[in-house]
C-alpha cells in the first residue's frame, strides 16, 4: 500500500489487532471488513500502517480515505486481512449440524500461544493469527503421531490377548486426537514374513 510517499507491508499481526480493539472497543478477530464504516475503517488502516512502520497519525489515516480512494484502500486491507487469517474450516459433513467453532478471540490466542506453545508475548504479538494456526497445527500432527504409536500398541495387545474381541480394535479407537480418516500404517518385515509363510510351498527342480 502506498501512503506518505512510500510503499508499506499491510499484514494483519496480533499486535496490530489489540491497537484495533483499543481504537473501536470491537473484537478485531470478528471484525468484518466489507461492513465497516468510515471511522472504523480509519482505524484499520491506522493500525495496518502503525505495525508496517509508518509514523503518521491516526488523522492521517483518515485523510487517506478520500472518495477516490476509499475502495481501493478497503480492498487492499481486505486482502491483507484474509491472507492474515487462516483459511476457514468446512465441515466435510455438513448433514452432521455441527456449527463451525467461533473464531478465537484475541485473548484466547494469547493464552494459548504462552500455555500451549510457551512463546513470549513478543513472539505472538509479531505473529499473525495464520501463524499460529499453522503452529497449532504442526503440534496436532505432533500428537497425533505419538498418539497412533501408543494406540497402535494398545490395539495389538487387546486383539492378542486371551479374550480377544471378534472384531479386531483399531489404532484409532484409543487416540484422543484421532486423524480424520485413519492412515495405512507402515508395512513391517514381519507382516511380509507372515504372508509368506501362509504362502503355498512349492518345490524347486
Amino acid at each position: 500500500m502506498s501512503a506518505a510517499g512510500r510503499k508499506w507491508r499491510i499484514i494483519f499481526t496480533h499486535r496490530a489487532l489489540l491497537d484495533i480493539e483499543d481504537l473501536t472497543g470491537l473484537d478485531a478477530m470478528r471484525v468484518n471488513l466489507a461492513q465497516l464504516s468510515a471511522r472504523l475503517l480509519r482505524a484499520v488502516l491506522f493500525a495496518a500502517l502503525r505495525e508496517a512502520g509508518s509514523e503518521g497519525s491516526i488523522e492521517d489515516a483518515g485523510a487517506m480515505l478520500k472518495p477516490g480512494a476509499m475502495d481501493r484502500i478497503r480492498r487492499t486491507l481486505i486482502e491483507a486481512w484474509r491472507a492474515s487469517f487462516p483459511d476457514p474450516v468446512t465441515d466435510p459433513e455438513p448433514e452432521s449440524g455441527s456449527p463451525a467453532p467461533p473464531p478465537l478471540s484475541t485473548l484466547d490466542a494469547w493464552a494459548k500461544a504462552r500455555y500451549d506453545f510457551h512463546l513470549s508475548d513478543e513472539e505472538w504479538l509479531a505473529m499473525t493469527p495464520r501463524m499460529l494456526h499453522a503452529i497449532a497445527l504442526r503440534n496436532l500432527e505432533r500428537m497425533r503421531q505419538s498418539e497412533m504409536m501408543l494406540g497402535v500398541l494398545c490395539a495389538h495387545t487387546v486383539n492378542s490377548s486371551f479374550r480377544a474381541p471378534r472384531t479386531p480394535t483399531q489404532a484409532r479407537s484409543y487416540m484422543l486426537h484421532p486423524y480424520p480418516e485413519e492412515p495405512e500404517g507402515p508395512v513391517y518385515g514381519e507382516t511380509i514374513m507372515s504372508v509368506f509363510a501362509d504362502a503355498p510351498k512349492h518345490k524347486v527342480n
